[in-house]
């Protein structure tokens, strides 16, 4: 695995040493919009050391999103998601992937290190369990619980 040294990030899949939890753009705004420390909460329902990542394109997403045509509010959303960036592993989509939607990425990406999903759109959520990949989320806004298994 190589680092990049001009950015500071990972290329390639990440160490397998801690159990990896791939990070939605719409999860990253949770901290915002409902005030849950979304990191101690998955590592408290996980049970173990979590390692957790953030595809490129997902990044890339947040920015957009936060852009100058965002309004007040997703400026703001997206600004401590932003921050929040500097918890993650970011990791490089690998080539087979880049040609896919952002969301096909993140669900292919965690069969790859057979990680778990956090996320809350449903979209995403149903075919994750279609998959069988364990999802994280926000539930009553206020706690993240876990569909499926991680063991």
């Amino acid at each position: 695995m190589a680092i990049d040294r001009s950015c500071s990030r990972l290329i390639g899949p990440v160490s397998k040493v801690a159990y990896q939890v791939i990070l939605d753009t719409n999860f990253l705004a949770v901290p915002a919009q409902f005030g849950v420390d979304i990191f101690s909460e998955i590592e408290r329902v996980l049970e173990r050391r979590v390692e957790f990542v953030l595809l490129e394109s997902t990044v890339k997403e947040i920015e957009l999103k936060g852009g100058l045509g965002a309004g007040k509010t997703d400026r703001y959303v997206f600004k401590i998601a932003r921050d929040l960036i500097q918890r993650c592993k970011v990791v490089k989509v690998p080539e087979s992937l880049t040609a896919m939607p952002v969301d096909d990425q993140l669900l292919e990406y965690a069969i790859l290190v057979k990680g778990a999903l956090a996320t809350n759109d449903r979209e995403l959520r149903r075919k994750a369990r279609e998959r069988r990949i364990p999802v994280l989320l926000l539930r009553g806004k206020k706690r993240v619980v876990l569909e499926g298994s991680v063991f």
